[in-house]
């Protein structure tokens, strides 16, 4: 008969067939993601939630799919140990020059963004908001860690195109590095409703305040010169009090403003039994003075300078991290038309004064190398040009004639440092001449020999970030050039370690109390050693085999590089206790950019468990060690450490998978 036969599909085809359904779905809800509003994105987040574990299972079953592409023999035969840990995707642009290498050749370089960036600008606002990303930040390193996975078994057995993988992984939007940024860029820094720039809180509570400001912050940041701000505040208050305060000036009020919106943002994540009022306030007031259209097209001054490089401090802060970029490089600007940067032998100002101004220099020129690094955007500072000396390292009340002799000959001074008088004073004038090389007077351990010593590791930071992390689209270092820096550089960390005096020595066993004296030092100290060991380290970790006469000897060196990055990260969380108790952190650690120093170990331990044979550290060590730090983030306040926490969940279920771990929520 002529009739067609039609055979039922076996149970097991037609579940072969809705399996890739499914995982063509949820591609193409990934992919959809991307140009999805806000409210659109959550639900699409909600619904990927619910499926992840069921699709994770179907993924890492071998199945023919109508996205294979190779002969048939190739299909789903690939194993773990065929794969290169030292290799990774184009896309990941980090690691050490290679150029001598063979073989580079993987799955997934035709995908979409190896070509450079064109004209337009991304669509999507938080897309706009991150930006482009350079090497150095670990928004970055977190997008490595998702294109590392593409590699892996779980997913080359699906079948999946490269483009289909690499939106696997990275959960939509190509790959982009908004998926892994978990800063607040795209959030509002105003509130809805008016703000009356001039009003001012209770003499109590600001009083208050202005304390948590000189406690907490001051010594780390001492960009106000503590006695005269002390002694304005304080004549203010009492003649308000009275009823004939004058009206202060503009950049005082902002400055006053911006004291307040930084300790009031403190008083929100520490459990210190009170609250101040909504820190957004005071810095929209504070924003009402210093960004008014008088302030920004005035010939700049020091009060403005200072109180820009408070409004950054403060974006950094609560997590704005662009905007604290775009801040504090006005105030360098404005530093730079007022010679800040170089040497002050103004023969008419004070020692005190000439001491303040270099510390207002120092304080712009670490904020934005920090900001650099978290945003991966260039620095504006241009080392070469600056001649200014290092911080002093007596205490401000100290300063006296050891002081003259670095500065040179003092004569009597226009405007005394303790001047209390409204509006603060700006009136200086500044002429470049060498760096003094060394200070007549000797020092105690004391918070301005502190910030000194921060100053002298910052400038050690700058040079890992000029000599390992070259811009992007500048000509390429050779491997040699890069691993004698690195051994350069990883010496000048280790002499600067070892200089420091003993009450800063975090390894002091002696001083371990947690009441100790300097213990909040100590901790900051050691969080940005580690930061700057992670940082010079980095590339390391996945870094591949060599090949050449040399290569026994470089391999030595990159595996000895990648285990110190990966004790750095672990040092840095063995820091912490094993229960997270955030009031520790925020009381004793660098509590305004704690998630950015956090998400750096977390980001190099997940890159650790990508390439395995890049150390040898131990796999569930360092598990361990992620997990704790999971438990940290998800302790935190704010939704800066909530979308951190969020995002290493994500990718460290994925790296997990590897070596049988299950990811607690």
């Amino acid at each position: 008969m002529d009739r067609e036969c039609v055979y039922i599909l076996a149970r097991k085809d037609r579940l072969v067939i809705a399996t890739e359904r499914c995982l063509q779905m949820e591609a193409l809800l990934r992919e959809m993601r991307a140009r999805a509003s806000v409210e659109e994105k959550r639900r699409i987040n909600d619904l990927l939630g619910v499926i992840e574990n069921d699709v994770s299972e179907s993924k890492q079953t071998p199945i023919s799919s109508t996205f294979d592409t190779g002969p048939p023999e190739s299909r789903g035969k690939r194993k773990l140990d065929e794969i290169n840990h030292f290799k990774r995707p184009r896309t990941e642009t980090l690691d050490l020059p290679d150029d001598d290498l063979p073989g580079d050749d993987l799955p997934g370089d035709d995908l979409p963004g190896d070509d450079l960036p064109g004209d337009d600008l991304p669509g999507d606002e938080e897309a706009r908001s991150t930006g482009v990303v350079e090497n150095a930040s670990e928004v970055q390193w977190l997008r490595t860690v998702a294109l590392a996975q593409t590699d892996q078994v779980d997913l080359i057995l699906t079948g999946l195109t490269p483009q289909q993988r690499l939106l696997d992984v990275s959960g939509g939007s190509e790959g982009g590095f908004d998926v892994y940024s978990f800063w607040a860029d795209h959030d509002k820094v105003d509130t809805d409703y008016f703000v009356d720039p001039y009003e001012i809180p209770p003499q109590e509570v600001a009083e208050r305040l202005i304390k948590t400001y000189l406690l907490e912050i001051h010594d780390t940041f001492p960009i106000l010169p503590r006695r005269n701000f002390e002694d304005q505040a304080r004549v203010y208050f009492t003649a308000q009090r009275r009823g004939n305060a004058p009206l202060p000036s503009p950049q005082w009020q902002a400055t006053l403003n911006l004291v307040f919106a930084i300790a009031a943002n403190y008083s929100h994540l520490v459990d210190g039994g009170w609250q101040a009022d909504d820190h957004i306030q005071y810095q929209m007031k504070a924003r009402a003075f210093s960004l008014s259209e008088a302030a920004i097209t005035s010939q700049p001054d020091v009060p403005h300078i200072r109180s820009l490089g408070l409004l950054a401090f403060y974006y950094l802060s609560t997590g704005h991290v662009g905007r604290a970029w775009t801040i504090v490089g006005m105030a360098l600007r404005s530093a730079y038309d007022l010679d800040l940067h170089v040497h002050n032998k103004d023969s008419f100002a004070t020692a005190a004064r000439r001491e303040s101004l270099t510390r207002t220099w120092w304080c712009l020129y670490s904020l934005e190398r920090t900001l650099s690094i978290i945003t991966g955007r260039p620095s504006i500072v241009v080392d070469a040009s600056c001649s200014a000396p290092l911080p002093h390292p007596a205490a401000e009340e100290d300063l006296s004639e050891g002081i003259e002799t670095a500065y040179g000959t003092h004569r009597a001074p226009l405007h005394s440092a303790s001047s209390c008088t409204f509006p603060i004073s700006s009136t200086v004038v500044i002429d470049p001449v060498l760096t003094p090389t060394r200070f007549a007077t000797s020092y105690h351990t004391n918070p301005d020999s502190y910030f000194r010593t921060v100053i002298q590791l910052s400038l050690i930071t700058t040079n890992i970030l000029t000599s390992i992390y070259p811009p992007t689209g500048t000509t390429p270092r050779s491997a040699a050039e890069t691993q004698q820096d690195t051994a350069r550089l990883a010496q000048r960390l280790d002499q600067w370690a070892s200089s420091l005096p003993t009450e800063y020595n975090y390894q002091n066993p002696t001083l371990h109390a947690p009441n100790a004296t300097f213990s909040r030092e100590r901790m900051i100290l050691r969080f940005q050693l580690c930061s700057a060991k992670i940082l010079l380290t980095r590339p390391y970790l996945s870094a591949r085999r060599k090949s050449g006469k040399d290569a026994k000897e470089a391999a030595s060196f990159a595996g000895r590089m990648a285990d110190l990055c990966i004790d750095a990260a672990r040092t840095m969380i063995g820091a912490l206790p094993d229960e997270a108790c955030p009031d520790f952190i925020y009381r004793r650690g660098p509590w305004w950019c704690i998630v950015h120093y956090m998400m750096q170990a977390v980001s190099v331990l997940l890159l650790g468990l990508c390439y395995p044979f890049s150390t040898s550290q131990d796999v569930m060590t360092t598990v361990q060690c992620v997990e704790k730090a999971l438990r940290w983030l998800q302790g935190m306040r704010g939704p800066v450490a909530e979308r951190a926490h969020s995002i290493s969940q994500r990718l460290f279920r994925g790296v997990a998978r590897q070596y049988g771990v299950t990811v607690a929520e």
